[in-house]
């Protein structure tokens, strides 16, 4: 009994101080599928974990830039490897925070690896480069020093990035790329872009370059040409306009940076149409002009007086910005404070077609056009939170680290635009904004609520008011989380603010694309979310939902309509940090062409909910 004890004591102090183990390294923090990565690079280049990394000094970093497919994904698809070239080690190295000389941290451990995720709000427009990323303390041969091991594995580069949305019979939308996402490993985007809505299609180039010659500069540019699609089809019809998109900004990379700022300008010409979506085939029909009603009706739906249309309800729509700031910050260890000064120029042109019939063209500008202008003005802008971040891993996607800041957070920003900086008119414009995330019992809750007005010289109009919540549970009976989240937005005194949609793709998904439309509106949903399954390294999850939502021209008019239904989820993370998502859902409520109940609506997409 005593040598048994003693092997027992042996083996508990053994599985303690293993160091490929130890929890203070970071390891047992980790994803399966991060584990699986750093478990793989530690072979590789045989090296071991630092259990104790605190009060050490860094010396070397190492990087180890998997391949996108392992062995485990079977000998065909690691052929596919050769047409890939992966980030090259230098170009992950310096984003490391961490520098040799530098006293250990874990929180620019953290901090690193947010920004290697592209998760922070500065790169929202990069594409996704590392499906896995993982930094852990290495056992180094000096006493004293600490080395540090950075493990990623890339995301399929070569390939062609597409994001859509799909109902039995029709495509909705689609926005498609042919792209190099990491060009010459260099984690920068050349690529040719599609994307079709379902009035127009857009095709053009786009550069995307996070370090411009080695800086931290960011260059981001657009350029796209139009042209008329017809509704149900992909084929293009008239050449309509064109877009740009420029951005050159000096990003906030780490908290406890000082300066920052950006300068960004684009101009869009298209033609804008009307859509509303139905039940039969096609899917969606471009509303007319009702004389009799005085609004855009869809041929058969509830409100079709059964009269004779004699206008399309399109328009066009020129659209114009220039922005620029300059942001001091003033980072603290549990609050980042930032003040942005700088100019804003917008420019807003609405005109008519030219077969547009002249005699209605006055009662559809009442109803429809937002009113013409010409804005410049300055800006100043505060920005406040706490530097506090949760990793959660089954939120959003499966098995790979969300990165999600928690605490209070609040955006008061004041403008003025005057005519003696070219504007149409003098006006203040104001914007609050306040947020709380909160991580309670291991689960995530968000609520916030914003207010945006300009103050004219006899009084407040372009009222928005907007409010929205999200919850999510801890993993409840280790297989399934409960999340619910919804949205609102009013409008008061509204002479420039467009009207927005409700339906497919704006949260009924038991209801076609675009079927309400309102200058006030809501969306809710609830949904019971399954845990994934792994099957090798792809993730498979399934749910059940529920919508609720309107939009109309007034609060007073809102009414209620929800759907129920069930989903599938998919994660590959060989090509994708966002689930495929396929969702059925059931409207119970008829309107116009859409009947409750059964077939209901089949569609698919990317990323959990819209």
């Amino acid at each position: 009994m005593r040598a048994f004890r003693a092997w027992l004591l042996v083996a508990l102090l053994a599985l303690l101080l293993a160091p490929g183990r130890a929890r203070a390294a970071g390891y047992d923090e980790l994803g399966t599928l991060e584990r699986g990565a750093v478990d793989t690079a530690l072979a590789a280049r045989g090296l071991t974990l630092d259990p104790a990394p605190e009060g050490k000094v860094v010396g070397f970093i190492h990087v180890v830039n998997l391949d996108v497919f392992q062995p485990s994904d079977g000998g065909l698809l690691e052929w596919f490897n050769h047409f890939h070239r992966t980030s090259r080690e230098h170009h992950v190295r310096r984003e490391s925070l961490l520098l040799p000389g530098m006293a250990y941290d874990p929180k620019l451990v953290d901090e690193t690896m947010r920004n290697l995720r592209n998760r922070n709000p500065y790169s929202i427009y990069d594409p996704t480069w590392s499906s896995i990323v993982a930094m852990v303390p290495i056992q180094a041969s000096a006493a004293g020093t600490v080395d540090v091991l950075i493990v990623t594995r890339d995301v399929w580069s070569l390939r062609l990035n597409s994001d859509y949305n799909y109902q039995p019979g029709y495509l909705i939308n689609l926005s498609a790329s042919l792209a190099e996402n990491n060009f010459l490993g260099w984690r920068k985007q050349a690529s040719v872009e599609f994307i079709m809505h379902q009035g127009d299609l857009w095709l053009g180039p786009t550069y995307l370059d996070p370090n411009v010659l080695g800086t931290r500069l960011r260059l981001t540019i657009a350029l796209y040409e139009s042209w008329a699609r017809k509704i149900g089809e992909i084929a293009a019809g008239a050449h309509e306009g064109f877009s740009d998109w420029q951005r050159l900004e000096y990003p906030f990379y780490a908290l406890s940076q000082r300066w920052g700022g950006f300068v960004d300008g684009s101009y869009t010409t298209s033609v804008m149409r009307m859509i509303a979506g139905t039940s039969s085939t096609p899917a969606a029909v471009l509303t007319r002009f009702s004389p009799d009603l005085g609004e855009c009706v869809t041929p058969g739906g509830p409100s079709d007086p059964n009269s004779t249309f004699v206008a399309e309800c399109a328009y066009r729509s020129r659209v114009g910005s220039f922005t620029s700031g300059l942001t001091r910050s003033f980072p603290r260890s549990r609050l980042i404070q930032r003040v942005t000064v700088g100019n804003e120029i917008g420019l807003v042109r609405t005109s008519f077609l030219p077969d547009f019939p002249t005699d209605l063209r006055g009662s559809f500008a009442q109803k429809y056009f937002r009113i013409s202008e010409r804005t410049s003005g300055l800006y100043v802008q505060y920005d406040a939170f706490t530097p506090r971040y949760r990793t959660y891993r089954d939120l959003d996607t499966y098995d790979l680290a969300e990165d999600l800041r928690l605490g209070p957070s609040v955006t008061l920003r004041l403008g003025r635009a005057s005519t003696w900086l070219g504007s149409d008119a003098d006006f203040f414009r104001f914007k609050l904004e306040a947020r709380i995330n909160l991580g309670l019992l291991g689960g995530f809750q968000s609520m916030g609520a914003s207010w945006e007005s300009r103050d004219y010289s006899d009084g407040l109009r372009d009222q928005l008011i907007k409010a929205q919540f999200y919850a999510a549970t801890p993993v409840l009976a280790r297989g399934i989380r409960l999340v619910a989240s919804g949205f609102t937005g009013f409008m008061v005194d509204n002479f420039h603010r467009a009207q927005v949609y409700v339906g497919g793709l704006e949260g009924l998904r038991g209801y076609p694309v675009n079927t309400f439309l309102g200058y006030d509106w809501y969306h809710a949903h609830l949904e019971l979310r399954s845990m994934a399954v792994s099957v090798a390294s792809l993730r498979l999850g399934g749910l059940a939902f529920a919508d609720a939502g309107h939009a109309a021209d007034t609060a007073q008019a809102l009414m209620f309509f929800s759907d129920a239904g069930a989903g599938l989820r998919l994660l590959i993370p060989q090509l994708n940090v966002e689930v495929l998502r396929c969702d059925w859902g059931f409207p119970f409520r008829s309107y116009g062409q859409v009947q409750a109940g059964w077939p209901g609506r089949i569609s698919c997409g990317f990323r959990q909910v819209f």
